[in-house]
């Protein structure tokens, strides 16, 4: 009987999560598309966004739906869907198609923090914390999302769920709910998804947000070395044009004083031939 149970436990613990991923699959499909665009926005507000004209080649972006798209060297329509790369008719879009449908179209061009000029990497530092406590928010919020969607029929498509508000956050208003995450059909599939779905939210926001504060602290270290260099350069070239003249001065003076060495007189120990010798008779 003990063998009979521990082989039923077993095959519970082996079994249970892959029939977990299957039925929230699509809901983590939406919390992961929802997080790179938090995370795309936290980063465009850091090193900002140009126009699609000014963007380097093979810079990728994003559209309203979530479509990646590449720039190439095409000069009419230099915008490539990353999916169909081109050959579908109509997967081409030109820079102003790009601006208008790009997801952050109502900021561009956005100017980042870290192209500040004329300041320290020291000033920076608020508003770089500012930024990475609202994309800890943002994402926070997500998580709320997810968890009060859990609760909508499957059938049902997004539906206004009112205001969330995270600890130490402020307050989001008329959200709608994630269609692929209502899980509310029987009681088997709304506990065992709704857990597997909130834990990997949870978990995508934490690796996310680690791996964020990680690498803002290497782009701070950057800058302030960079910045520490181009304050140095600056300085060392006012200290050339400085030393500039009294330099110069110093040079013609010595040319001057080179060329009128041969208005000295010649004397016999330094002369290059001797005087005559006088006949003795």
């Amino acid at each position: 009987m003990k063998r009979i149970f521990s082989f039923f436990l077993l095959a519970t613990i082996l079994v249970t999560p892959n029939m977990v991923r299957a039925g929230a699959a699509e809901c983590r499909e939406r919390v992961d598309h929802e997080i790179g665009r938090e995370l795309r926005l936290y980063r465009n507000v850091l090193f900002g966004k140009p126009r699609a004209t000014d963007a380097p080649l093979g810079e990728v972006r994003y559209d309203i739906k979530g479509r990646a798209w590449m720039k190439t060297e095409k000069k009419d329509t230099p915008w490539i869907n990353s999916v169909n790369l081109g050959h579908a008719k109509g997967w081409e879009w030109t820079n102003d198609d790009m601006d208008e449908q790009d997801e952050h179209a109502d900021s561009l061009p956005l100017i980042g923090i870290f192209e500040t000029k004329r300041t320290t990497t020291s000033e920076l530092i608020p508003y770089l914390l500012q930024s990475i406590r609202a994309l800890e928010c943002r994402t926070a919020s997500l998580c709320g999302i997810v968890r009060e969607s859990e609760g909508k029929k499957v059938s049902s498509g997004a539906v206004n769920i009112g205001a969330i508000q995270e600890l130490g956050c402020v307050e989001f208003t008329d959200i709608e709910s994630f269609p692929e995450c209502h899980l509310a059909t029987s009681a088997m599939t709304d506990v065992t998804d709704q857990a597997d779905t909130q834990t990997y939210c949870n978990e995508m926001v934490q690796q996310t947000l680690q791996r964020e504060r990680e690498l803002l602290k290497l782009v701070v270290e950057y800058d302030a070395g960079f910045r520490s260099l181009l304050q140095f350069a600056g300085n060392f070239d006012i200290f050339l044009k400085e030393m500039q003249w009294p330099l110069n001065n110093t040079i013609r003076q010595a040319v001057e004083l080179l060329g009128k060495l041969q208005r000295i007189p010649c004397f016999v120990s330094s002369c290059d031939a001797s005087p005559p010798a006088k006949n003795v008779k």
